[in-house]
């Protein structure tokens, strides 16, 4: 049995397959960029799924996605942030854009003054990503 670089993996007596952290995290490195599905990766390296599953939620834990009890870990207290707006913004005919955060919170957006301002507060609240 080998990996997908060729490397042999090790077998001891009775059939399972040994490996080092080191191969574990090629493997898993392998399979991030081979597009399989995590069994079907799994047969390919010969090793059986529940295995291969194990590894992966080390690697996750390890990385911190993961609580102590392999769940997600809790995200922090939804955090509002002050806004002063030190110009009047011209009233808007039309209804604008309403955005609705988790958790009830809304706002309205009704011109560019208000866009940007809307975008610095998601910022601040760590909801504004990138597209």
């Amino acid at each position: 049995m080998t990996t997908m670089s060729g490397e042999i993996v090790k077998q001891d007596r009775i059939g399972r397959v040994r490996t080092t952290r080191s191969q574990r995290e090629t493997m898993l490195a392998e399979y991030d960029g081979s597009g399989m599905s995590g069994p079907e990766y799994a047969e390919y390296i010969g090793v059986k799924y529940p295995t291969f599953a194990t590894w992966l939620q080390r690697r996750k834990q390890g990385s911190g996605e993961l609580g102590t009890q392999g769940e997600p870990k809790e995200r922090p207290a939804l955090q509002w942030v002050e806004a002063v707006v030190e110009k009047a913004a011209e009233p808007c005919e039309t209804e604008g854009l309403v955005i609705r955060l988790g958790g009830g919170a809304e706002m309205t957006v009704r011109n560019v003054s208000g866009a940007k301002l809307a975008a610095e507060v998601l910022r601040q609240l760590g909801g504004a990503r990138g597209c």
